[in-house]
Formats: C-alpha cells, sequence, structure tokens
C-alpha cells in the first residue's frame, strides 16, 4: 500500500475519532506542533530507522510529545506499534489538509521582496476571494524573499502567480535575446 494512501487513511481516522471525542481543535493543535517539530532532521532519522527498536521510538515520542492531548499521544503510539513511525509526518501532513477541507480553509503562501503592510495583504486575500480561487476564510504564510526585486508570488493550492519584478525582468530578457529584424535562414 502507498505511503500516500496510508498517510490518507490514518489521517481520516483520527479526525473522526478526535471529532466523536469533541477534541477536533486540542488534536489539531498538537498535529500542527508535531508537524513542525518533525521538520528536524533528527527526529526525521530517528522515525525512519530500523536500527532503534520500538520501544525506544515510543520512549523518545513520549519524552518528546508527551504533553499531547491523550488522544494524539495514543493515536503517535498505536501508529509506533504497528511499525508505521515513519509515516506519522506524513500522516500530519494529511490530517492538516484534510481538516482545512473539513473547515473550508484555504491555504495561501504569499512571497513578496519586502514585508507587506496588512492593508496590501487583506486587498489580496479580497481579490481572491472575489475571483473565487479560494474561500473567505483563509490561512495565509507570508514569506520575504529580496531577490524577487519587487511585487510577489502567490501559492493558491496547486496555481502559482508569479508578479514579481524578477519574473517579469526574465521575461524582458527572454525577448530581447531574439532580435526580430534579423531574418532567421533556415
Amino acid at each position: 500500500m502507498s505511503a500516500q494512501r496510508i498517510a490518507g487513511r490514518y489521517a481520516k481516522s483520527l479526525i473522526e475519532l478526535a471529532q466523536e471525542q469533541g477534541k477536533l481543535d486540542a488534536v489539531t493543535e498538537n498535529i500542527k506542533h508535531f508537524q513542525a517539530s518533525v521538520q528536524n532532521r533528527d527526529l526525521q532519522l530517528l522515525l525512519a530507522s530500523p536500527i532503534v527498536s520500538t520501544p525506544k521510538k515510543q520512549a523518545a515520542l513520549s519524552a518528546l510529545f508527551g504533553n499531547y492531548d491523550e488522544l494524539t499521544s495514543a493515536f503517535i503510539k498505536i501508529v509506533t506499534d504497528k511499525r508505521r513511525e515513519e509515516a506519522l509526518p506524513a500522516i500530519a501532513d494529511e490530517y492538516l489538509a484534510q481538516y482545512r477541507a473539513m473547515k473550508g480553509i484555504s491555504t495561501v503562501k504569499l512571497t513578496s521582496a519586502t514585508p507587506l503592510e496588512q492593508s496590501a495583504v487583506d486587498a489580496i486575500k479580497s481579490k481572491l476571494v472575489a475571483q473565487g480561487l479560494t474561500t473567505a476564510n483563509i490561512e495565509l504564510e507570508q514569506e520575504v524573499d529580496p531577490e524577487l526585486l519587487g511585487g510577489f508570488v502567490l501559492e493558491v493550492g496547486d496555481r502559482f502567480y508569479d508578479a514579481s519584478a524578477k519574473a517579469q525582468l526574465a521575461t524582458l530578457r527572454k525577448e530581447f535575446t531574439g532580435n526580430p529584424y534579423e531574418k532567421a535562414i533556415r
């Protein structure tokens, strides 16, 4: 079975169980924290290691995430008992994707050359909603990349909008590379 299908099934089970027990918000916060934590390379290596025994992995995970809600802690233990701990990062990603879909939350990544004022961010959000590209509930992640020189880059789901000065200069450079006045002889 593919890792994506495994992650989807475990994530769906956790969401449904959290809803039944009325712990959806607590579990979601735990999963967000877990997702941020597994960006650590050492933790990734621990989860993927076939050398480290399951009890040692459970002890490490318990020490790191023992303050989580009991449902989340039990879920992590069950996944490690089933020897699927390597899938935990993918399960966390899938859980948050399913949670956002369930709550109607659109995720948008906004990268700009300099930090944007809140009014500009609000204008971009309202434009996205007005054009039907997102729902009214937007989770916005902002980044600053000085290499863009100006403008911004938006990632909305699988769509990519590049309104940066860097992209416009690259387009101009490409247009000026060819000389339209010189006839191409073939």
